[in-house]
């Protein structure tokens, strides 16, 4: 039984650590081990193991090699990028360490010299210069600036470029240009999106470009069928998740509330209290005119049985009017 693989060290340089996983994940998908690796590529074994150990970017010859010897027939586009990335990140550190090297050197000699010698430094320009407040350039930051154990808990057992990136992610642009880098990282085009989706749930090659080029986060189902197609493994789509729900939940908290609603004003209340004070009125109205009828016809008649029957005849029919206005007033 082959021994299991010892771990990428933490300390691997992103890019480097990255070629390695890539190439650890190929080899484990051919079910061949370095002995049987080293009989196809034409390698030793030590050489194959060491390429894909994140201590160093190997050679690209034995790159292709290993690529080719794991059955590998597309194109290499992409892992010519990762290659180059991981060479660049390596001459990066070493132009770093040489400068600082230089700087302990220049402290030692006299003001004159130092200040000479710092000048030289200065002016010389990074071979790979890149934005101080790039994606990139904060990842290297957060990797350098945080302990061992929180790198693991954040990214994944290696220190990957991409899932550290994506734990740096504060916004939705953020995603989605890491969601562009992948796609070119991968040599892929919209128009092999468009024709891989088809496998899973069609998506054409307007919605993947509206989206990619777009302000806002993916859905759960796009971003699941993008990851699939793209060769993301499953166990590493978890993050993408992650990322995208987080930065969904902190646009929800940082929303602004909207004013609290004033109470309607209802037009009800004064109406009825119209109504009442006219029905009010109406009954008054109704009393005084039937005790004038009444009084009127006493005085006419001088009879005070004709007077007081034709008063309460008048006064009879207030009832009757109250009711009728009110239930057309109470029912509106």
């Amino acid at each position: 039984m082959a021994r299991p693989e010892k771990e990428i060290p933490p300390e691997a340089l992103m890019e480097v650590a990255e070629l390695a996983r890539e190439l650890r994940a190929l080899r484990r998908r051919s079910n061949l081990t370095y002995r049987e690796l080293a009989s196809t590529s034409h390698y030793s074994a030590a050489a194959l193991s060491l390429a894909a150990s994140g201590q160093r970017a190997p050679k690209w010859e034995v790159v292709e090699a290993f690529v080719r010897g794991c059955g590998y027939s597309g194109d290499l586009r992409s892992w010519r990028r990762i290659h180059r990335w991981a060479l660049a990140s390596e001459a990066g550190r070493k132009a770093r360490e040489d400068v600082g090297s230089a700087g302990d050197t220049a402290e030692g000699d006299a003001d004159t010299s130092a200040s000479a010698d710092t000048d030289a430094v200065t002016e010389a320009p990074s071979p790979f210069p890149a934005p101080a407040d790039g994606l990139l350039a904060l990842v290297q930051q957060f990797v350098e600036t945080h302990p061992r154990d929180e790198l693991q808990r954040v990214t994944s057992p290696t220190v990957d470029r991409v899932h550290t990136a994506l734990a740096l992610c504060t916004t939705a642009q953020d995603v989605l240009s890491v969601m562009r880098e992948l796609v070119a990282d991968k040599g892929l085009t919209i128009a092999t999106l468009e024709k891989r989706s088809g496998r899973i749930y069609q998506i054409s090659a307007a919605t993947f470009t509206a989206v990619l080029n777009g302000k806002d986060l993916p859905t759960t189902e796009f971003l699941h069928i993008f990851l699939t197609i793209c060769g993301v493994e499953e166990e590493r789509t978890l993050i993408w998740h992650h990322t995208v729900t987080r930065i969904k939940i902190a646009a929800l908290r940082h929303r602004p509330s909207p004013p609290p609603a004033a109470a309607p004003v209802s037009a009800e209340t004064p109406d009825r209290l119209v109504s009442i004070v006219r029905l009010v009125w109406l009954l008054l109205l109704g009393v005084v005119v039937g005790v004038s009828v009444g009084l009127l016809t006493f005085t006419a008649t001088q009879s005070i049985s004709t007077g007081t029957a034709v008063g309460i005849a008048f006064t009879t029919l207030i009832p009757v009017i109250v009711r009728s206005i009110s239930t057309k007033v109470w029912d509106r």
